[in-house]
């Protein structure tokens, strides 16, 4: 395979290119983005700033990826920090990720990502490796999505929200307060229904883990004695051996800046 670039396309000054990538009909390909090995633009594509898209990525038509952010607080295209984009994402038909502003070092997509039909991704997020955004995802400014997240069709997220590792979140879900990893939310206003099952066994997780990670939000919603981080406490010990119950507990005390609201839940 050799590079092909249609002959209505336009790749700016600065640009680079790597081996064998494809750039469809008029796409605009900016001069300061940097295109890893065999990335394919299909068509229409518009990808500018400082933009780095990582190997074998694939972009369909009408994305719009690495221009100036919706902020308000930074207009100036001079101080965008940028989009960094990993390997083997795929990027559908009218996708928008912007630039990150002097906030942060940038908005930041993981490898192995599949952002789907009019999802877009705002300023400054963080998004970890193997996440799923299905159709007309919105993810405002500074949201943080860990490895393995799963949003359905709709779903919206508030700013400066977390998504813990693989957590599920309904369709047309509104997600105002962080949501716990390994836990399925949904609703108008998402709130915890109960642990992933079926996405942790897809994932290699054990009974055992998978346990562990129910006693830990059985403590958090199901008991009104004392305080959360009282029954944390008096449960700690008994899952201390399951990682992903610890990681849990790490999110519960130390990742979540939200809250993680409150559940309708199996948590008896």
């Amino acid at each position: 395979m050799t590079d092909f670039i249609h002959p209505t396309a336009i790749i700016k000054d600065g640009a680079i290119i790597g081996k064998d990538c494809n750039i469809g009909p008029y796409c605009i390909v900016g001069s300061n983005v940097v295109l890893g090995d065999r990335v394919e633009l299909i068509s229409n594509v518009v990808i500018d700033g400082k933009t780095t898209i990582g190997d074998d990525s694939i972009v369909y038509p009408f994305a719009v990826l690495g221009v100036m952010s919706q902020d308000l607080k930074w207009q100036d295209e001079s101080a965008m920090t940028g989009l960094t984009i990993g390997k083997r994402c795929k990027i559908r038909e009218y996708v928008t990720i912007h630039s990150g502003t002097p906030a942060s070092t940038g908005t930041e997509i993981g490898d192995d990502c599949q952002i789907m039909v009019n999802a877009h991704i705002g300023h400054d997020c963080k998004v970890g490796n193997s996440v799923v955004m299905s159709n007309l995802v919105q993810v405002a400014g500074h949201v943080e999505v860990e490895d393995y997240a799963i949003l359905s069709g709709g779903v919206m997220v508030l700013q400066f929200a977390r998504i813990g590792r693989n957590a599920f979140v309904g369709g047309m879900s509104g997600v105002g307060n962080d949501v716990l990893p390994y836990a399925i939310y949904d609703g108008s206003r998402a709130i915890y229904r109960t642990v992933n099952r079926v996405g942790l066994m897809r994932h290699g997780f054990s009974n055992d883990d998978i346990h562990a990670i129910h006693t830990v939000y059985s403590a958090v919603f199901g008991s009104n004695e004392g305080t959360v981080s009282e029954r944390i406490d008096n449960i700690r010990k008994e899952v201390k051996n399951s990682k992903y119950a610890l990681d849990a507990i790490d999110f519960i005390e130390n990742r979540s800046k939200r809250g993680i609201g409150n559940a309708k839940s199996d948590v008896h």
